[in-house]
């Protein structure tokens, strides 16, 4: 039998984490608005913020210098995460003709035009244009991010302005599979009514659970005794409830806080991939603060957020 991890060294680790989290902490809206740009929505954006933010640690754990511009690397690490993602991603709509690139465009403009630009434009071409057009890096701190010359800018921008001038230029979203709607409502109905047998029950047998960089579990037994059962704790002072929502074209769970008073703020989302009838995995997002305030922002709702990571 394989010896334990060095538990101190686990430990460590762990620590290290939430030092460098909240090291990075002052800059996390900003990854998160650059990372929707790239996504071109909310729930792939705070995935996108994750998976960076995970890298980000690692290469930083491997840097041999201080780290000189925090904002502009962070940036460089979710492109480069972005941009891995993307290969793995079945191909985009084809590739609509070159267009003459008008003079610079508005930034509202392109602001405006975002959501169909994200599903025709390259990776290092969408990247290019959020970090100029939305975000306000130079030429040089363009290519510094991504790795490449001030020409090879200036030529992305080129082929992505040009996109706001095709007359054919609207495309649609990526499109995800949909879970089981009569699940959803099963699973919204036991978890407010804090029923933790029958909610439990809607978990396959080897399920799995990630509350947003913070905690995996896996199996059904250990996502009861982990995050079911922390959440639905009666000793709290208040109480959770959950609704099936359609929001931004998918189904989710919004989970909201009702305190003493009877106010209700949204304060956890779950997202469900289902699979005959029950739970295969659970996603919360209930440390991804920025994406919870355009979740609630998007319902017209309170929120009460919880932060980046436990205390």
């Amino acid at each position: 039998m394989t010896d334990a991890l060095d538990l101190p060294a686990v430990r460590a680790a762990r620590q290290a984490r939430k030092d460098f989290l909240d090291r990075l902490e002052p800059l996390r809206t900003d990854l998160y608005a650059y990372c929707r740009r790239l996504t071109g929505n909310a729930f792939d954006a705070e995935d996108l913020v994750q998976e960076s933010l995970a890298r980000a640690f690692n290469q930083a754990a491997q840097a041999n210098a201080p780290i000189e511009k925090p904002r502009a690397w962070l940036f460089c690490v979710a492109t480069n995460t972005y941009v891995d993602s993307y290969r793995r991603q079945l191909p985009l709509p084809t590739e609509l003709p070159e267009q003459a690139a008008p003079a610079p465009a508005d930034p509202a403009e392109v602001r405006d035009a975002w959501r169909e630009l994200v599903t025709l434009l390259p990776p290092q071409e969408r990247a290019a244009l959020a970090l100029k057009d939305l975000f306000g890096f130079s030429l040089a701190e363009a290519a510094d991010v991504l790795r490449t010359s001030t020409g090879a800018v200036k030529a992305a921008l080129h082929r992505g302005r040009g996109r706001l001038d095709a007359p054919d230029r609207a495309a649609s979203l990526k499109v995800r599979a949909e879970p089981d709607r009569r699940l959803l409502d099963a699973v919204a109905d036991a978890f407010t009514a804090y029923d933790v047998p029958r909610l439990t029950a809607l978990l396959l047998e080897d399920a799995d659970s990630e509350i947003l960089g913070m905690l995996n579990e896996y199996g059904a037994d250990a996502i009861r005794r982990g995050s079911i059962e922390h959440t639905l704790d009666l000793g709290k002072p208040y109480r959770y409830t959950a609704e099936v929502v359609e929001l931004w074209d998918e189904t989710i769970l919004v989970i909201r806080l009702v305190d003493s008073s009877g106010l209700a703020s949204v304060n956890d989302l779950m997202r469900l991939v289902t699979e005959d009838g029950k739970i295969r995995s659970i996603r919360w997002y209930y440390f991804s603060p920025n994406f919870l305030t355009e979740v609630a922002a998007e319902l017209g709702e309170p929120v009460i957020l919880n932060g980046h990571r436990y205390e």
